[in-house]
């Protein structure tokens, strides 16, 4: 049985979810923040029909976008209906389910236009070891003070390029770190969603002229250091090699695959 969840479903939809809470610590994040009566970010939920209610499966609205987690006896095609169904067209999917390969099967409406498959990875305390920043560049947090330079520093950031109001996000609601030289921001690091046990981190950028100094590797470590001590696990997902190579030198491992869709109507 599917429904629309309300409050009285949190521990149930946040027990489900913490099966894999890396996977969807984007669900998790707009549970805590948001909760369920929003009208941008929505959560259905399929239950059990026999027995006790047990829920099985749960699909996340955000604005346009989707993302889906459940067990492998979930009411896969009643989940999809609700994306074919809802009255805001669907522009792209979390494609990491859980209990089947893909939601693309049972969508009837929409068809995938293009998928992203980039890897997963979490660090531990244990496993992290921070590099320093080159001799003369700074690292730091990043402030609103620093808004208009970041919105130039992204505007032309290849496949990191953000609008204002995405760089201005960070800076007010989670965290942003930057490396600077002579008052010149070179390269930075941010979190997109944050939990208050997990971080996924996002828009790690070097400018071109700045690279093969490990200016990655000091902001990004830098910014997990602060997660640490917030007592926030840092999550990421990459799909260009030269990423997998920082992270990896930082201390990250493997935690499978980041599956995303984009769609378009089929037919």
């Amino acid at each position: 049985m599917i429904c629309l969840l309300t409050e009285a479903d949190r521990a149930a939809t946040i027990e489900l979810l913490n099966r894999d809470p890396q996977l969807n610590l984007y669900m998790l994040g707009n549970l805590e923040k948001l909760g369920f009566a929003n009208d941008f970010s929505q959560f259905w939920g399929d239950f059990a029909e026999s027995g006790a209610r047990t829920l099985r499966g749960v699909i996340n609205r955000y604005m346009n976008g989707w993302a889906i987690y459940g067990q492998p006896d979930a009411d896969w095609a009643g989940l999809a209906a609700v994306l074919d169904q809802h009255p805001v067209k669907a522009a792209r999917l979390q494609d990491n389910p859980g209990g089947v390969p893909s939601l693309l099967p049972y969508l009837q409406r929409y068809a995938e236009e293009r998928t992203v498959v980039e890897e997963l990875m979490d660090l531990v305390a244990a496993d992290f070891r921070p590099q320093p920043p080159p001799t003369g560049v700074t690292v730091r947090r990043g402030e609103l003070a620093d808004l208009a330079a970041l919105v130039a520093f992204y505007a032309d950031a290849d496949d990191m390029t953000r609008t204002p109001a995405a760089v201005a996000r960070p800076l007010q609601d989670t965290r942003l770190w930057l490396a600077e030289e002579h008052g010149t921001i070179l390269a930075t690091a941010l979190t997109n969603a944050e939990t208050t046990q997990l971080a996924m981190i996002g828009g790690v950028y070097t400018k071109p002229a700045a690279r093969g100094r490990n200016l990655s590797q000091a902001v990004c470590g830098a910014l997990c250091a602060d997660l640490f001590a917030a007592q926030r696990q840092p999550v990421l997902y990459w799909g260009k090699p030269a990423a997998g190579t920082v992270y990896r030198k930082l201390g990250f491992r493997p935690r499978g695959q980041w599956r995303a869709v984009w769609l378009a109507e089929a037919g």
